[in-house]
């Protein structure tokens, strides 16, 4: 998958991953979008109408497809703090962290192969132990299961709840 659309899919995901779309975060994306051109040239309005169409067709299968996509790319350390600085800066953009956010953190994170919990620490504003424990981390299949037993995706409306062009 290109860096740009990984990079989108995290953020839209991250964003997604509670069941909710924040005002926030959409701000967020279309600024990552606009200011520091993080997911190319792309039309961010019809691409995030494109994901929620994806999300409410695929559910939670799109979040399991996401995470199995990234487990498969081959990364430098340098894309790998590139995609952890953007899902942490979503979950972080609404100031509300649920522990399901969190979850789905730590299962993104162990398929990041090359970056140290270190050097994540270091480098990433917003980061802290929470999102890297190992007690939880330690097992990706115990925890991919337990966050997608516990999270339902609803079908997003963005008549009645959001639409990407207002911001």
């Amino acid at each position: 998958m290109e860096q740009n659309e990984l990079l989108l899919r995290t953020a839209f995901a991250c964003m997604s991953c509670d069941g909710d779309i924040a005002t926030e975060e959409v701000e967020l994306i279309k600024q990552m979008a606009s200011e520091k051109h993080l997911f190319g040239d792309i039309d961010i309005d019809k691409e995030l109408d494109n994901l929620v169409n994806e999300i409410n067709m695929k559910g939670k299968g799109f979040l399991k497809h996401y995470l199995i996509s990234l487990g498969e790319e081959s990364l430098t350390e340098e894309q790998e703090l590139k995609i952890a600085d953007v899902a942490v800066q979503t979950i972080r953009a609404d100031n509300v962290i649920q522990y399901s956010e969190i979850k789905f953190f730590k299962v993104l994170r162990s398929n990041l192969k090359v970056v140290t919990d270190e050097t994540l620490l270091e480098k990433i504003d917003g980061i802290d132990e929470n999102y890297l424990a190992q007690d939880i981390r330690a097992d990706y299949l115990q925890l991919y299961d337990d966050y997608f037993n516990t999270i339902e995706i609803p079908q997003f409306n963005l008549d009645n709840n959001i639409s990407f062009k207002n911001y």
